[in-house]
């Protein structure tokens, strides 16, 4: 039976097309194989009966028992050629599909699994910049001043150093500034400012760290949470504390937080800086975990601040497949110079092509 030509560009270029094809091919060979072994079977067969019936004939069927024979002669040789061929092909055609199953493996899970190390490198160097503007910013002039001479004018002063800041990086929610008990004495986002005016966030983890410091050198970061001075919006607080003098082994006088806009830069590595075709984006699903495998981002928000185990065995990248058959790719982040990167990783689950999808897709080609 005859098949129409094929047009592969229709066909998706995968390991796994090229596997089932191997498979095919294979399957072929061994039905042509022992379809040529039948018909050698049975033309030795009609060359044997031929010769019998030329023997009976006599001298009249001697010319034909030659023919016969040669018919016959010619039969062998064709077996012999075919199990030749046989051998040497399926043997190649075996390589071939050994082949394919590693580039199954390989080409799939090293692909998706350098996408979750670039989607992960990409937030961490951008939160490595987050660490120096906190630091930076906490030796303002204006800052320290309203903390030790907290008048009017100089507390105003400071809301507006922060609302300058805050203008020109529009990756923050807000900048907070409080005293060292932990009440609100400015803020940049006019938005929320009224009703953070002298709020008291000495419960906030990221307050208490901040004001443990030991030095303006230091830095640090709480979870991504949903702020409830800010709508709910999703957040990540870096903080340090502001000393007398803007002096890095100055007096603690209160903290800095500044509240990075999680919500949309997170959305924005998984979403669109994954820059997957829409038939993919359809079957894939883009995560970022924190150091304590909490999902903090994701293309199903639904999936938010769930816990997501990691089957690594303790690797920092790497693939495997799950019980459903997906593909999932995952690697940690490298960190970016002195940032460690908290220990996030990248993770990409795909759903894999299904050998009847590939069939499918063939036979439509």
């Amino acid at each position: 039976m005859t098949h129409p030509a094929s047009d592969p560009a229709a066909v998706q270029a995968s390991p796994r097309a090229m596997r089932l094809i191997v498979d095919e091919i294979s399957q072929d060979l061994s039905r042509y194989s022992t379809s040529n072994q039948t018909i050698v079977k049975q033309t030795k067969l009609l060359a044997i009966n031929a010769i019998i019936e030329a023997a009976r004939a006599g001298e009249a069927g001697k010319g034909f028992a030659v023919v016969a024979e040669e018919v016959q002669h010619l039969a062998d040789q064709s077996a012999q050629i075919a199990t030749r061929f046989e051998q040497t092909v399926l043997t190649r055609v075996d390589v071939s599909r050994s082949l394919s199953e590693a580039l199954v493996s390989e080409m799939e899970g090293a692909r998706l699994t350098d996408l979750a190390q670039t989607l992960v490198q990409l937030i961490v160097r951008n939160l490595f910049e987050r660490t120096a503007d906190v630091r930076w910013w906490a030796t303002d002039t204006a800052l320290w001043q309203a903390l030790s001479q907290p008048e009017a004018k100089s507390i105003t002063f400071a809301a507006e150093r922060l609302g300058i800041i805050s203008r020109y990086y529009t990756v923050y929610v807000d900048l907070v500034l409080t005293d060292a008990r932990g009440r609100v004495v400015a803020s940049a986002n006019p938005k929320y400012a009224r009703a953070l005016a002298k709020a008291d966030l000495s419960g906030q983890k990221w307050f208490r760290m901040a004001r443990a410091t030991k030095s303006g050198d230091d830095y640090v970061v709480d979870d991504v949470e949903n702020s409830s001075c800010h709508d709910g919006r999703q957040v990540l607080v870096y903080a340090t504390g502001v000393r007398e003098g803007g002096k890095a082994d100055g007096a603690l006088l209160g903290t800095l937080g500044v509240y990075f806009d999680w919500q949309h830069q997170g959305a924005t590595i998984v979403e669109t800086e994954a820059s997957l075709p829409e038939a993919v984006k359809a079957k894939t699903l883009v995560m970022l975990l924190d150091g304590n495998s909490r999902i903090i981002a994701a293309t199903d928000p639904k999936m938010m601040f769930q816990t997501y185990q990691l089957l690594n065995d303790g690797h920092r990248r790497g693939s495997y497949y799950d019980r459903s058959g997906n593909i999932v790719a995952y690697a940690r982040t490298l960190g970016y110079e002195d940032y460690d990167g908290l220990g996030w990783y990248g993770v990409v689950v795909q759903q894999t092509e299904t050998e009847e999808s590939i069939r499918a897709n063939l036979k439509a080609a």
